[in-house]
């Protein structure tokens, strides 16, 4: 793993998080990782896209998010010591399955993480939500790269609310403090979601999605509710019934059972 360093283009090495703390936590898997931690950047996805690919699992870090986002062009900024804000890269191997799923499996990775350091209630929320307490504690972007000699890369983005102290969180939004049993730190945090991030990539690169379905499903926060898909151009209405294999949500209505790919489309309880 990198020890900590100045970055170009104005990037400088944060204080806050400990990369020698981090690598203990880490213990014999350390080495599966190479993180490099910076001050600021303006997203952390294109910050990694733009890096030549290591041979692990590539992982930036940000205090300060200037111009991250979200799916369908939200925006997601993070301020000193409010997030967790950081991107992986992943080069998936040859006979990986294709990413249909993989947010999924991304969102369930943390999920357990989180279950791991002792935060309660948590659920998925498809495609790319975690919840606890059923608000929002975490949000995830995947896309889509090319690497050297135009090999895959798939780069992901997880941002993270730690701490609300200003109360300036969105409606329908949560920080993970006050859903720990016991006070834990920012490098616990992280150590857990690598370490069960990198645990569900080796399970996706043998199986697809199809063998973490039942596990992702136990922790549906919509199963079997009724919601509204909601699109640019669109809305519809019924039952969420689960996901498919490939990731696909499952809607059903008066006309049968449809599949829904995530797409430019939110999931919302019509409740």
């Amino acid at each position: 793993m990198h020890a900590l360093r100045a970055e170009p283009a104005g990037l400088t090495v944060p204080t806050r998080l400990s990369l020698s703390d981090l690598a203990d936590l880490l213990g014999e898997q350390q080495s599966c990782f190479d993180v490099t931690c910076v001050e600021s950047c303006l997203s952390t996805n294109d910050e990694l896209a733009q890096r030549p690919p290591g041979a692990g699992i590539d992982v930036l870090i940000t205090d300060r998010q200037l111009a991250g986002r979200g799916r369908r062009g939200r925006s997601w900024l993070s301020e000193p010591g409010h997030s967790l804000t950081f991107s992986c890269g992943w080069n998936p191997p040859a006979h990986c399955p294709p990413p249909g799923g993989l947010s999924l499996v991304i969102g369930l990775a943390v999920a357990e993480a989180l279950e791991s350091i002792g935060v309660r209630g948590v659920a998925v929320k498809w495609p790319n939500d975690v919840l606890a307490g059923g608000a929002k504690l975490a949000g995830i972007l995947i896309e889509l790269a090319s690497g050297q000699q135009r090999t895959r890369r798939v780069i992901i983005g997880i941002g993270l609310n730690l701490r609300d102290p200003a109360d300036s969180l969105p409606p329908g939004a949560t920080a993970l403090a006050p859903h720990l049993c016991t006070p834990i730190s920012d490098e616990a945090v992280l150590a857990a979601i690598l370490l069960h991030l990198n645990a569900r990539l080796i399970d996706f690169t043998r199986a697809g999605f199809a063998a973490l379905l039942p596990a992702w499903q136990a922790r549906d926060a919509f199963a079997g509710h009724q919601v509204r898909i909601v699109g640019d151009h669109e809305e519809r209405h019924g039952i969420h019934a689960g996901v498919a294999e490939d990731g696909a949500l499952l809607l059903r209505d008066h006309s049968g059972t449809h599949r829904i790919l995530s797409g430019d489309v939110s999931l919302r309880s019509a409740a």
